[in-house]
């Protein structure tokens, strides 16, 4: 037996809140064996406009379960706080179709984005979009100094003149000619001093020497042993 609802709450205006008749979110809207469903069409067969989403609402009964749709629950809440009686599936769809009507929508008694909007509730199925973040590229790579000037900070300055000079007629300045026994910038001879290299500057292997740092400073190393007759000609 459903009981005698209370009579119609008064026409609510557009913009004003009329005081609510009874507390509790959806109770109300579910009595005795009454239950609230949403009918949502098959998308394989039902081509559904995002604006006018239908969430109809329809009475079973009997029921013992329920499949409320979080949005109409919302909407039917929010008119419940406005005054409205929704303790019937009727009644319900008669407060949503009087709301539109009184907001100007499309009264269709379908609770969509529009009707959500006019009652300052989103889409609870619609994210909130995510904040803008300007990303910061990372800097490049500070360009590597070229070969003249590598020597230049390596060598004295009464000197450095002198080994680019040198550098120059050995490699070009190229700090990867390499030949069978010669690396480098000042086409260090490998085989020959390979044990000092290793023991005082820690030169362990020939292709360090294509670095053209470690190349200019065991050239100065080099020339402080020997002077400049490694690369007499």
């Amino acid at each position: 037996m459903i009981r005698e609802p209370h009579p119609p709450a008064p026409t609510p205006s557009p913009g004003m809140r009329p005081t609510c008749r009874a507390p509790g979110m959806v109770a109300a809207m579910m009595i005795a064996t009454a239950v609230v469903t949403i009918a949502v069409p098959d998308p394989a067969t039902t081509a559904v406009n995002a604006q006018t989403r239908p969430a109809t609402i329809r009475h079973t009964q009997g029921a013992t379960t329920r499949q409320v749709d979080i949005d109409t629950l919302r909407a039917l809440d929010r008119l419940h706080q406005f005054g409205y009686t929704i303790n019937t599936p009727a009644r319900a769809t008669r407060a949503i179709r009087h709301w539109q009507h009184a907001n100007g929508l499309t009264v269709d008694g379908i609770i969509g984005p529009e009707t959500l909007s006019s009652l300052s509730l989103p889409l609870a199925s619609t994210p909130a979009p995510a904040p803008a973040v300007r990303l910061t590229p990372p800097a490049p790579p500070a360009p590597a100094a070229d070969p003249e000037t590598i020597i230049r900070d390596v060598w004295p300055d009464d000197l450095e003149d002198h080994a680019i000079q040198i550098a120059t007629r050995e490699s070009r300045l190229q700090p990867d000619v390499r030949n069978a026994c010669c690396f480098g910038l000042f086409q260090i001879n490998w085989s020959a001093h390979h044990s000092w290299l290793a023991g005082e500057m820690g030169v362990s292997s020939a292709s360090q020497l294509l670095d053209p740092a470690v190349n200019a400073r065991a050239a100065l190393a080099l020339y402080q042993r020997d002077g400049w007759r490694p690369w007499d000609l």
